[in-house]
């Protein structure tokens, strides 16, 4: 999967840029191919693991692949400058440092290597844990300077101790098993997989964060950064814990509020810390790395020799695969849904991935099952395609992999879950030219519905969730609000909004009966942080908020 020079010329060898350090086994491979994996043209190495912006730029300019590592930005200015760039791959799961709509705009394939730092990680927070509630720096330094007091270093069993696990993923699952093994008990917080999910990895489900807080001696987070969980721990919920409580992030800087975090420390609220991962890397904040209870690593998750030869073997094997032209297993930019189906079936494939997002974002308890219901004129092999889509809709707002149709159903079976498809043809049921996505539940056999139409074929709009009817874009950032039906409330949230500059672009009011329960669809230019949130769910009347993000 090469591109022709601009003469039209097939090159003569295959050089393949490396901007960053990777283990000798990439290095090994990509020189000397498998024998399946064997390509037409000898292979030229530039091996630059501490590469300047200035050699970037120039070694770029004839290469034909490009594995990159944090440090490189491939930003439109380098992608420009490699015109025979085919592939670009990365050498760990995100791709935050990739201009991926320029990338796919010249028409070059990312790829990235997810997954394979899972048990580093999992290991480094219990290293953390261990070496925070046994002292094991402060003792090792004083020893080491010639100190030898044991008594100054005592510390404290994790037999027996409660550890709270914010997001059971790839990570934190883990975690749990090696917990387990200390004879902890094990306790987990994550609303976007099924129970049996928990039953499987030991872990005593929680329903809120707040229940998960209260109940814990240690709590760890294991969860991507986005919009729904940048701050999700702040200065609240840290108090919610028992006094002399332990915090570990070894996951995303900005999960937890370092301030908040500092201020409990100092006043002895929280007993220690260990972190692995900072807001501002590779700087962070000197009050917090110095205190005295506090482990501090360099963000040193998947720097072990098994995951670095993992990650090494998976980058250089996928380059290969893609360099011979075939599908490789972790496609960051796939071709959009419009170059997929019939004109119809993409409509209806785009409003089910928007139906999907929403679903995801307002469900508060643990899904069981997915259907997708649909009632439009389409074949049966559309249905695939709107399944794809639904599933790749309800995957991406949690996931720290990038959600493609390749791996959406993937990554919704690792959640414990499955989605089916069937087609109704009544009215009462679902609306014409319209699907609704049911996901099904909770230890009370909930159900959240989120219908959506296609008017005339071509408007998308959201008209429906669980019983309140709506006719709103679902464009943009969007607040989801229930209330109790009493005057002034509308009054409130639109004076809330404009205190925190938040402009409000379409309001949808819809309420089951008068003076019952009524539920908004707000869009906004903006977005709010979980700080206004929790201010807003404070207002009178407010039974609850949630945050929809991507559409």
């Amino acid at each position: 999967m090469l591109r022709q020079t601009s003469g039209g010329q097939v090159p003569q060898k295959i050089k393949i840029l490396i901007t960053g350090k990777l283990h000798d086994v990439a290095l090994q491979l990509l020189t000397s191919p498998p024998s399946e994996l064997s390509l037409s043209l000898p292979t030229e190495i530039a091996y630059f693991p501490d590469c300047s912006r200035a050699q970037l730029l120039a070694q770029v300019a004839d290469a034909h692949v490009l594995i990159s590592r944090s440090e490189t930005d491939v930003d439109k200015e380098v992608l420009q400058a490699g015109k025979q760039l085919s592939v670009v791959a990365r050498a760990a799961v995100g791709y935050g440092n990739i201009d991926l709509e320029a990338a796919t705009e010249a028409g070059v394939l990312v790829l990235n290597t997810p997954g394979k730092n899972t048990n580093s990680a999992a290991e480094l927070t219990l290293g953390l844990l261990l070496s925070v509630i046994r002292n094991i720096p402060r003792a090792h330094a004083s020893t080491s300077a010639g100190g030898w007091n044991r008594h100054e270093f005592t510390g404290t069993e994790l037999l027996e101790k409660t550890i709270g696990i914010v997001g059971l993923g790839n990570v934190g699952h883990r975690v749990a098993k090696f917990c387990r093994s200390f004879d902890m008990r094990v306790l987990a917080y994550d609303p976007y997989i099924s129970e049996d999910v928990f039953r499987r990895n030991g872990a005593e489900r929680r329903a809120t964060l707040e229940e998960l807080l209260a109940d814990c001696d240690i709590l760890t987070v294991h969860t991507p950064l986005n919009k729904e969980t940048k701050g999700m721990i702040g200065e609240i919920e840290l108090r919610k814990m028992r006094k002399g409580a332990i915090v570990l992030n070894a996951a995303r800087g900005g999960i937890i509020n370092e301030k908040a975090l500092l201020k409990l420390l100092n006043e002895g609220y929280v007993s220690g810390a260990g972190i692995d991962t900072f807001d501002n890397e590779p700087k962070p904040m000197p009050e917090l790395v110095g205190h005295r209870n506090v482990v501090v690593t360099p963000h040193i998750g998947a720097s072990t020799q098994e995951a670095q030869f993992r990650i090494g073997e998976m980058v250089a094997l996928q380059t290969l695969k893609a360099l011979r032209g075939e599908i490789v297993d972790t496609p960051v930019n796939l071709p959009h849904v419009s170059v997929l189906g019939t004109e119809a079936s993409r409509r209806y494939a785009v409003l089910a991935e928007k139906v999907g997002r929403v679903a995801a974002q307002i469900c508060d308890f643990n899904p069981r099952q997915l259907r997708l219901r649909v009632n439009a004129d389409l074949k049966p092999d559309d249905f695939q395609l709107l399944r794809l889509s639904a599933v790749k809709g309800f995957v991406s707002p949690s996931s720290d992999e990038y959600v493609s149709y390749v791996n959406a159903e993937r990554l919704l079976a690792k959640r414990g879950l499955e989605l089916a498809v069937e087609f109704v043809s009544s009215e009462t049921a679902v609306r014409r030219n319209g699907i609704e996505l049911r996901v099904e539940g909770g230890a009370a056999h909930e159900v959240t519905s989120v219908g959506a139409v296609l008017f005339g074929n071509e408007h998308p709009r959201l008209c429906s969730i669980n019983d309140f009817l709506f006719e709103i874009e679902p464009e943009g950032e969007m607040l989801v609000l229930q209330n109790h039906d009493r005057p002034g409330v509308i009054g409130d949230i639109g004076s809330y909004l404009a205190k925190n500059q938040i402009n409000i672009a379409q309001f949808e009011l819809s309420r089951n009966r008068r003076g019952g329960m009524a539920m908004s669809l707000i869009r906004i230019d903006g977005t709010l942080e979980q700080e206004l949130l929790a201010g807003m769910r404070k207002l009178p009347n407010v039974i609850g908020v949630k945050m929809v993000s991507g559409l």
